[in-house]
């Protein structure tokens, strides 16, 4: 179906609700609207997904608390550029027409438009029966086409957007841009919208244009508020909207697997601090200068209860001791059938275990107590042999550098979780980040900087959101590099000592272990200048984030 489409199917619609008596047209054509996406998911299985889904009443809900005013003026107006059947709309005009508008004067305060045609013409009908007006007024108030298309608006402007855009991931063939989409938005953004920004976040630069000095409500892929590829976007809207809450929706509020949020914007400077909300009923407040430069993760650490830690940003940084480097494809395909078992406990002479991020935790490696599934073969020593790497010219260069001491990172973990290689006896198996420490650093003074309890709460105020649940925790290479050092080195000293003999065992099992483990968060807190009860919370909640047993 195409755009032109839309005007026979509303006149199809329409003819299908008056089948069914007057007062219960209403009703018919909101069940409809329901059914029809239930159907749209269904059918898109196997094929390119639209990223359409129902916004269930409680989200519609907490969009328009964020930003309708209670008693909106006379003139007043609010735009869906994703409207699908009009769930939002329908919400709006509930809302005003409570406060008295009516007919007409809701179709020339509501706008929406969706690039389905057959949505498009069921939101239309669905209005008209609601709430009045005539469909020919809601025809117009409600358009076919693509929203993020050079030109769709045509200069309009309103008060108010809100809304659930097509969550698009970049990595999945079936929801990726083509390469018109990618012209069209790199002709509509510039740059701002990265190769793989979500095509959700595209909306939400949209939106800001649509009510440049207005409000802002979209829902949003809870990665959207850090993720590395939509750091462009957010900026871009921080130059004429605040960041003014961040509300975290429930799982599968949207019946996906995705973790979702709705993001609320205000034209201007916006408040001093940003309301935060959860689904399990936590409220807390952000100042707004942590989420400045795009980093709205700090909204989603807050969220979680993870402290502030307060840390400064400085020039004493990871980077300036070690440097890091993450694996690619090419690293992990290319050692297909050059994965071998150990036949022993350890790795023999000319082998080097194979460690993956399901072996690491805080300073611990699991390989060797329980399963990993390598290029679909389960190992429970999992080995690579360098030697027989040497002569290729990807995996010879990577074997040797990834060589010597270094410590590993796991990625997707509640903190950073990382293992000092003292021995230089493993290889990274991707996607684990290598950590090597510059010349003349000890590995240890390097693992203990990156265990820190300050370090894992700061990472999580900068770039929470990034991980694959909400409660994992997704730092780059480049982000664990950016990160600070410890002000106090005799502490950090102390501290690496700590790490170096907690990492061995400790002598007395997982109780020993635990005990080093809180001596440890507590000197750690102490070499970045952390006394007191800020000290004392941030230990306790890395400890028990990390999976220790409580002081």
């Amino acid at each position: 179906m195409r755009a032109e489409h839309a005007g026979l199917l509303t006149e199809a619609v329409m003819e299908s609700c008056c089948a069914v008596p007057r007062a219960r047209r209403g009703e018919r054509a909101a069940r409809l609207a329901e059914r029809y996406e239930d159907v749209k998911r269904r059918a898109e299985r196997g094929a390119r997904a639209s990223g359409t889904w129902f916004t269930p009443p409680g989200a519609v809900g907490a969009l328009l608390d964020e930003c309708m005013p209670r008693a909106p003026r006379a003139g007043w107006t609010l735009c869906d550029p994703a409207c699908g059947t009009g769930h939002v709309l329908a919400g709006a005009a509930a809302r005003l027409a409570a406060a008295g508008w009516a007919g007409s004067r809701l179709a020339r305060a509501l706008h929406g438009m969706d690039v389905d045609p057959l949505a498009v013409a069921i939101a239309r009908v669905r209005m008209a029966f609601a709430f009045g007006g005539g469909i020919a007024a809601w025809s117009g108030a409600i358009r076919c086409g693509d929203a993020l298309a050079p030109g769709a608006w045509e200069g309009g402007t309103f008060d108010a957007v809100a809304g659930n855009p097509p969550f698009l991931g970049q990595l999945a063939r079936d929801s990726a841009r083509t390469a018109d989409e990618r012209a069209s938005r790199e002709a509509r953004f510039g740059g701002a919208v990265r190769r793989y920004a979500d095509e959700a976040s595209a909306f939400m630069l949209l939106a800001c244009e649509l009510a440049p000095r207005g409000a802002v409500a979209l829902v949003q892929p809870l990665a959207a508020l850090a993720t590395a590829d939509g750091q462009p976007v957010r900026e871009r809207c921080e130059s004429t909207h605040a960041l003014r809450a961040v509300t975290v929706l429930a799982p599968r509020t949207f019946g996906a697997d995705v973790r979702t949020c709705i993001v609320a914007l205000a034209a201007g400077r916006g408040p001093a601090t940003v309301r935060v909300r959860a689904d399990g009923g936590t409220n807390a407040t952000v100042a707004a200068k942590r989420t400045r430069g795009g980093r709205w993760g700090a909204a989603l650490a807050a969220s979680r209860g993870v402290p502030d830690p307060g840390l400064r940003v400085g020039a004493d940084v990871l980077g300036t001791i070690a440097e890091a480097t993450s694996d690619f494809r090419q690293h992990y395909y290319g050692l297909r059938d050059r994965v071998h078992e150990a036949r022993a406990p350890r790795p023999a002479a000319g082998e080097r275990m194979l460690v993956t991020a399901g072996a690491i935790s805080a300073a611990r490696c699991g390989w060797g107590q329980a399963p990993a599934t390598i290029h679909g073969r389960r190992f429970m020593r999992p080995v690579v042999r360098p030697r027989t790497l040497a002569a290729d010219r990807v995996l010879g260069p990577w074997a040797r550098d990834r060589g010597g001491r270094k410590v590993l990172v796991a990625p997707q973990k509640p903190v950073i979780a990382a293992w000092v290689d003292d021995r230089g006896r493993a290889l990274p198996s991707v996607p684990v980040v290598t950590v090597r420490p510059r010349a003349a650093t000890d590995a240890w003074m390097v693992g203990a900087a990156l265990l820190a309890p300050p370090v894992a709460a700061e990472a999580w105020w900068r770039h929470g959101g990034s991980g694959l649940s909400a409660g994992a925790l997704r730092v780059s290479a480049r982000q664990l590099m950016a990160l600070p050092l410890p002000t106090d080195r005799a502490a950090w000293r102390t501290g690496a000592a700590l790490l170096m003999r907690w990492q061995h065992g400790g002598n007395g099992g997982n109780g020993r272990r635990d005990a080093i483990a809180a001596e440890f968060a507590d000197v750690m807190c102490r070499a970045h200048g952390l006394r007191g009860h800020g000290a004392a919370r941030i230990s306790a909640w890395w400890l028990h984030a990390a999976g220790f047993a409580a002081r």
